[in-house]
C-alpha cells in the first residue's frame, strides 16, 4: 500500500502500520469514472504522510482479486504462518501443483499471474520451480438451445430447479455425462431424464436384492473397475458413467447378489452420485460411510473376460452374436449356434453339410 504527498511524492506505508485494512461499506458499486469505489470514502483515502505528517491521499486501485488467486495456493500450505509468507520446505514438498483444472478465459489473467509470481519466487529464493502448474485441463462450455448461456440470451440454467426436482446427484451426473469435460455438451432438459432412470434403476435394485457376502468379487466386474478408473483420472466421466451402465445391466440380467460385487459397482458410482450410494451402502449393512472405503482394486489377471462375443453365420452371412464361455469345443459351439432362432430361421430345414469354427471368434455353418 501506498500514499501520495505532494510535498514528498510517493511513499510506502511503514511497517508499523501495516496491515491497511479496507472499509467496511454497503456501496463499493463503480461510479462510471475512472476513479475505483475507493476513491468515494475520505476516511480511506484522506491520511497523512509518513515522511512530513502533511495531508496526503492513500492509493485507491488496490490489487485486485487475480493478484490474490494467483498465489494462494502457497499461502494454503502454511495459513497460520505469522512469520514469513511461508514455510518454504513445504512448498518443496507439496508443489508445484500437479493439476490446474479452469477455463480458457483464465488463461491471460490467472495463469499469467501465476506463472510471474512463480517466478518472481523462485528468484527470491522461496521456491525452487517456475512453471507453478506441471498440466493443465480446460474445461469445455456447457452451451444451451445452440449458444452459450448468458444472462443476455436469457438461456441460463438455474440450478436449484433441478436439484428440488430430481436431486443433486442427478444434476450431477448429468452435467458430467453431457460431453467429455474438455469439450463441453449441449444442455437439453429431456437429456436429464436418461440419468433419472439409471439412479431409478439403481435404487430399485438394490432395494431388492439380497446381498450374500460369501461370494467373491466376479471376475468379469475386474475389467469395469479399470475402466471406470482410467476414465475418471483422465477427467472422461460421461465414459466412466456409461460403464457403469453396462454393470449395472448385468447385474440386472444375471441377478448379482454377491455382496463384494454389489460394495463395488456403489464405490465406482460414489463419485458421481454420492447421497444415493450413501444411503444404498448403509442399505447393505455397513456401518462406515462409502465414501471412507478405499477404492476397489481390479486384479490385472482377471482382466481377460471369461465369456466371448461368437459371431454366428450361415453359409458366411451374419445372423447374429451370442455371448458365451471362453474355450468352446467346436462340437459345444456348433450346438449352441444351432440352438440360436436367427439360425435355425437361415438353415431352414436344412443341415449343415460343414462347420468352420474359429475359436472364441466365429462359427459358420455352410449347408
Amino acid at each position: 500500500p501506498m500514499i501520495f504527498c505532494e510535498k514528498c511524492g510517493w511513499q510506502a506505508v511503514p511497517e508499523k502500520d501495516l496491515p491497511v485494512l479496507l472499509p467496511e461499506t454497503k456501496d463499493f458499486r463503480p461510479k462510471g469514472t475512472e476513479k475505483g469505489p475507493l476513491a468515494s470514502i475520505p476516511s480511506f483515502y484522506q491520511t497523512k504522510c509518513p515522511s512530513c505528517e502533511g495531508p496526503a491521499t492513500r492509493e485507491t486501485d488496490v490489487s485486485d482479486t487475480f493478484l490474490d488467486s494467483a498465489w494462494y495456493f502457497y499461502r494454503y500450505l502454511d495459513p497460520k504462518n505469522k512469520k514469513e509468507i511461508f514455510d518454504k520446505e513445504l512448498v518443496k514438498k507439496w508443489l508445484p501443483v500437479d493439476m490446474y483444472i479452469g477455463g480458457t478465459e483464465h488463461a491471460v489473467l490467472h495463469l499469467l499471474y501465476s506463472r510471474f509470481l512463480a517466478m518472481a519466487f523462485k528468484k527470491m529464493g522461496l521456491a525452487d520451480f517456475e512453471e507453478p502448474f506441471t498440466r493443465l485441463r480446460s474445461h469445455g462450455m456447457i452451451i444451451k438451445e445452440g449458444a452459450k448461456m448468458s444472462k443476455s440470451r436469457g438461456n441460463v440454467v438455474v440450478p436449484d430447479k433441478y436439484i428440488n426436482d430430481f436431486g443433486a446427484d442427478t444434476l450431477r451426473m448429468y452435467l458430467m455425462f453431457l460431453g467429455p469435460y474438455q469439450e463441453g455438451g449441449d444442455w437439453r432438459d429431456s437429456g436429464m431424464m436418461g440419468i433419472v432412470r439409471f439412479l431409478n434403476r439403481v435404487f430399485e435394485y438394490y432395494a431388492n436384492v439380497k446381498a450374500h457376502s460369501q461370494k467373491p468379487l466376479s471376475g468379469w466386474i475386474h475389467a469395469h473397475i479399470k475402466k471406470v478408473e482410467e476414465d475418471i483420472e483422465s477427467l472422461k466421466h460421461n465414459t466412466a458413467i456409461s460403464e457403469l451402465m453396462v454393470v449395472l445391466r448385468r447385474f440386472e440380467e444375471e441377478e448379482i447378489s454377491g455382496k463384494k460385487d454389489l460394495e463395488a459397482l456403489l464405490l465406482l458410482l460414489a463419485p458421481f452420485a454420492p447421497f444415493l450410494t450413501e444411503e444404498l451402502w448403509e442399505k447393505l449393512g455397513n456401518k462406515y460411510s462409502v465414501h471412507k472405503q478405499p477404492w476397489p482394486k481390479y486384479d490385472e489377471s482377471k482382466l481377460t473376460s471369461d465369456t466371448i462375443k461368437l459371431i454366428l453365420q450361415v453359409n458366411g452371412r451374419l445372423r447374429g452374436a451370442v455371448e458365451v464361455e471362453r474355450g468352446l469345443s467346436k462340437n459345444e459351439a456348433e450346438k449352441i449356434a444351432l440352438g440360436e432362432s436367427r439360425v435355425v430361421s437361415a438353415l431352414n430345414g436344412r443341415s449343415p453339410k460343414k462347420v468352420i469354427y474359429i475359436k472364441d471368434k466365429i462359427i459358420n455353418l455352410v449347408t
